[in-house]
């Protein structure tokens, strides 16, 4: 009430009538709306006819009259706003009354709900200054407590974050819209169902950043947002969810190919050249180490040790809990290595050997075949060298398609052995030569037809030996 000492109503009706009307007004703006109509409805027990006996009084009546109706009216609007989150900008602005009202909690539900109003038709800047303009300065700069309007500072917390977090979020989204590569984005934001297009960007931005754990999840919040607020997106977002889409169905694909290569390397650690497509660009670590695994059992001569040595490397890194029949796999082929390391070094103890006994070798175990090719010339050498010249034939063929192929030079040592084979199988084959003359000519035409079958198989000049 006012200060002002309290005139009599019978004896001053006019001033008292003047003073219930001012403590009206000073109870609403202060928010005391019970007292206000009270104090109105006092004032309306007055004979109408004092009221025109003051300039002003009737017009400064309704006005107050209107601010009380608008302060039920927008209170009205606003509990149905806290049940749908939808707001009728017409219906809000119908009610005039609220816009210049002194009471602090009908301007702060009307300011607010046409920041939402604004924001949900998509209207972010204009909603952005409505709130730090008017909602922001009514809640944290007046006597209003935002705790004292039920609902409101749920909403205003949660828009404020927003607002608080846009700019970063709009930088972050036109660095990924131009470079393709997402910064990320730390915050959470709050979401509003009615424009969810600040969130669809946070979650394609983390999305993208996390495609093997965030991505799945993030694009189907993505899709969730718009196909229930079916709000319009913009041709940048579309493409970005479409690129989402394809990094996620990419790893799909990936994983596929590799699970069906892996599903038909398991039976005989072979691994088919139409099954070697997996690539190495996987999620799940494991799988990354089946394909190392693959990899190192396709070649094992030139990848096995590089691919044990990625898979030490991945398990050192972190901790990767696998399968057993991974772990089996990865035992297998680390004992392959191992085998051909020790077979390297056991050709080198058995050609010393034979080259020091006169290249001859009695008793003797070598592998099918060696890393090196050196190796497996040295073990066709040892093995064509001690056997019959007729079953040396298939060494020697062996050594030449290596030597032509691959156009390397041998050691001496090793060339010299060479010619020793060439030449046991010349000389096998030249015996065989005579043979077939004697059979198939006279006596007195065994040379000619010699030479005729020596041209036909293409026999050509005995090699020169080779002197150590």
């Amino acid at each position: 009430m006012s200060a002002l000492n309290k005139p009599n109503k019978y004896g001053d009706p006019l001033d008292y009538i003047k003073y219930l009307l001012m403590n009206t007004n000073n109870s609403f703006c202060q928010s005391e709306v019970e007292e206000a109509e009270e104090l109105l409805a006092e004032v309306r027990t007055i004979d109408p006819k004092a009221f025109d006996a003051i300039p002003g009084f009737k017009p400064k009546m309704k006005e107050l009259d209107d601010k009380i109706k608008a302060y039920h009216t927008m209170d009205g609007i606003w509990m149905d706003f806290l049940q749908s989150r939808t707001v009728d900008l017409g219906e809000l602005n119908a009610v005039k009354a609220a816009k210049t009202s002194c009471e602090k909690s009908t301007l702060a539900k009307y300011s607010y709900m046409t920041v939402y109003a604004h924001f949900c038709k998509g209207d972010v800047a204009k909603a952005k200054n409505i709130l730090e303009t008017r909602t922001l300065r009514l809640t944290e700069k007046t006597t209003l407590r935002v705790e004292d309007v039920e609902g409101l500072a749920s909403e205003v917390a949660k828009m404020k974050k927003l607002f608080q977090n846009i700019t970063e979020l709009e930088a972050n989204w036109k660095d990924y819209v131009k470079t393709g590569v997402s910064p990320g984005f730390d915050t959470e934001l709050p979401l509003f169902p009615c424009y969810p297009i600040p969130n669809m960007k946070e979650w394609l931005l983390k999305g993208a950043l996390d495609i093997c754990n965030s991505a799945p999840a993030m694009l189907e919040k993505v899709k969730k947002a718009q196909k229930e607020s079916g709000v319009a997106i913009d041709g940048a977002m579309k493409k970005k969810i479409k690129e989402l889409e394809a990094a996620i169905e990419g790893n799909e694909s990936r994983l596929a190919v590799l699970n069906k290569a892996w599903k038909a390397f398991l039976p005989n650690n072979e691994v088919k050249v139409e099954n070697r497509k997996y690539g190495f660009e996987y999620c799940n670590q494991e799988s990354l180490i089946r394909a190392y695994i693959m990899e190192g059992f396709a070649n094992v001569c030139g990848n096995a040790e590089d691919m044990l040595q990625k898979i030490d490397d991945l398990k050192k890194a972190e901790t990767i809990k696998i399968s057993e029949v991974t772990a089996d796999k990865i035992e297998e082929l680390s004992e392959l290595n191992m085998q051909f390391q020790y077979d390297a070094g056991e050709i080198n103890k058995i050609w010393n050997k034979f080259v020091a006994q006169g290249d001859m070798l009695e008793d003797y175990q070598l592998a099918d075949y060696y890393c090196d090719h050196i190796y497996d010339v040295k073990s066709w050498l040892i093995q064509g060298l001690s056997v019959s010249c007729k079953e040396g034939i298939p060494f020697l063929e062996q050594i030449d398609e290596v030597k032509n192929s691959l156009e390397f030079e041998f050691t001496e040592e090793v060339r010299c052995r060479v010619t020793k084979l060439r030449i046991r199988v010349w000389d096998c084959r030249y015996e065989s030569m005579e043979k077939l003359a004697r059979l198939e000519a006279e006596p007195e035409n065994f040379e000619e037809r010699l030479k005729e079958l020596m041209e036909k198989y293409e026999m050509g000049e005995r090699p020169i030996p080779c002197s150590l």
